[in-house]
Order: C-alpha cells, then structure tokens, then sequence
C-alpha cells in the first residue's frame, strides 16, 4: 500500500477520505481549524473531514498556514509516497508539491479544464450544462492546471440542485480518486497536460452579493441560478423589504407577463407566479427569515401576497 497524506475539509471530501483510508496506508490527515458555530460563537465546530478522521482513528493536524515551515517539516518527516487533496480550500507551495514521490493529486468536480476554481458544480447548473464530471491531477504550482490522470463524465438532472450533484459528484469523485491510486500502485497512471486556457473560465468563492436573485434574466437562467444554490447558501430575494430564500421554483408555461420580479398570478396548491426578465417562474418552495423551508403556497397564504407585489433585490 502507499503511504499517504490526506488534506480536505468539507463533507464533499469525506467520501474520498473513506476511499483514501480502505486503499492507502493513511499517515495523518490535515484540514482547516475548528470554527465557531452558534448565534454567539462559543462553540467550536470540526471540519466533516476531521470528525470522520477521528473515527477511523486517523491523526489530524489543523495548521492555519500550510506554507510554514514547522508544517512543511511534519510532512517531510512524514514520508508519504503521495498527498491526495479534496476540497482543502489553500493553495499547496511548492516545497509541499516537491516531497511525496507520487506528487500531490486532487479531486477537482468538474471536466478540466472547463470551471476551474472554487465553484465548478454551481458554475455548471447555473450555465444550464447537460453533463459535467470529475477529474484527478497532478497537482502544479497553479489553480487546477495541472496534468490530468482520470476524468469520468456524468449527466447533470434537469432538476439537480447544487447540494444533489455534490453528493453524487463526492461518491463519484471517491471512486476515480481510489482507481487513481491502484493506477499509482501498479505503475499504469498517464498524465495528459491540460490547455492554458481554463474553459468556461475560473470560478471565484461566491459572496454574500453574488447569491441576489436577478429577476431581470430569462426564466430559465433564474431557475438554474435557484437550483445550483439550493437549499446551501441558497438564493435570497426580497419581499416586502425582507430577504427570502428560494429553494425549489419552476417554469410557467402561461402568458403571464410584467415587470421582473412582479407577482403576476397564483397557482393553487403551489405558489405565486413571478415575472422574469422573459417568461414567468411558479415559485414552489421558500425559507423566510428566522424559519424553516416552507411550501411557497403556504407562504403565499400567510403572507397574504397579492398580483402586483414585486420580489426584488436586497433592500428594493
């Protein structure tokens, strides 16, 4: 078995954690420091990756810079033949991607080099894809660049929220990083150089402005926006001067017209229907502030929403 060091952080890298520790000799893990959860932040919260590594009974580590120099000599001393990165978020130096004798290699859940970067599952439902996948590399000195090893291709479900595909894209994303590893072992691992040139561009950590709701783009363009956000971070509108997620919406097939983001009739049983820039949306599931996920017909008739009433930006 390969000696191995693993490094991620969120419960999308927990599947090839798992797949990581069945296939490797696992020296250590390395994820980002416990964060503050809570109203007042009292409590610290593990990374998914860190609670999981304890239970296989894995050492942690959880340095807050990767470049330092006291880290990069743990490592070293560490030895392993190869470090496997899912979703740890840094940007790994050079002194690091020099030790193993493998190289360092990643899990990147797209099909490089098209959305590199830090969004590429939202980036490809918001863009309307058909198919998207997963791919493992070599990891170089830039974001994704490197020489790719396995790429496996999957179609992306009309109605596939983002939180769906990256569940599916994690369990997929073990299984490549797993024959990756037997590729390593056996010593039939290729390496394909990726273009410069990142298709689709690179894809940038959202914010909090990037998550507003445009009511003036097409219907569907709206619909893909809500379904990559779904249900976390979620896309937020406004509605009577308050934020409002939205987490399920759908096409309307009727004539309805008017201004972006006016009410411009109701569905019984579902919900109001709003006008987009061209086209209208049935909006089917909402979470207004301070509650949980609710049925939008249930909003719309505790709300008492009225045609010609306007969803809109923050603060509109």
């Amino acid at each position: 078995m390969l000696k191995a060091i693993f490094m991620g952080s969120p419960e999308f890298a927990v599947p090839s954690l798992e797949a990581v520790a069945r296939s490797c000799r696992l020296e250590a893990v390395y994820t980002q420091p416990d964060k503050p959860r809570g109203r007042r932040g009292h409590e610290l919260a593990p990374t998914p990756v860190k609670a999981r590594a304890l239970e296989l009974g894995v050492p942690v580590h959880e340095p807050r810079r990767i470049r330092d120099a006291a880290v990069v000599e743990q490592l070293r001393l560490h030895a392993p033949d190869v470090i496997l990165v899912v979703a740890y978020a840094k940007l790994i130096p050079p002194e690091i991607l020099a030790l193993p004798r493998f190289g360092c290699i990643n899990v990147h859940p797209s099909l490089l080099p098209r959305y590199r970067g830090a969004i590429p599952i939202q980036a490809a439902i918001m863009n309307g894809d058909e198919r998207t996948g997963v791919c493992t590399f070599f990891m170089d000195e830039g974001y994704d660049t490197g020489d790719l090893i396995l790429c496996r291709e999957v179609a992306l479900g009309p109605e596939e929220t983002g939180e769906e595909a990256s569940e599916r894209l994690a369990r997929l994303g073990a299984e490549v990083l797993e024959e990756t590893v037997r590729r390593l072992e056996d010593g039939s691992c290729g390496r394909t150089p990726q273009p410069a040139e990142a298709e689709g561009g690179y894809t940038r950590p959202l914010k909090k402005e990037d998550l507003i709701v445009d009511w003036t783009r097409p219907a569907e363009r709206v619909r893909n926006f809500v379904r990559a956000l779904a249900h976390e971070p979620g896309a937020t509108t406004s509605f009577r001067g308050k934020p409002v997620k939205l987490g399920r919406l759908a096409l309307h097939p009727g004539p309805e017209d008017g201004p972006p983001g006016a009410v411009v009739g109701l569905v019984r049983g579902r919900g109001p229907v709003v006008a987009a820039g061209s086209g209208s949306l049935v909006l089917e599931q909402v979470k207004p502030p301070g509650k949980g996920w609710m049925d939008a017909w249930a909003f719309l008739q505790g709300s008492r929403v009225e045609p010609g009433e306007r969803f809109g930006a923050l603060g509109g």
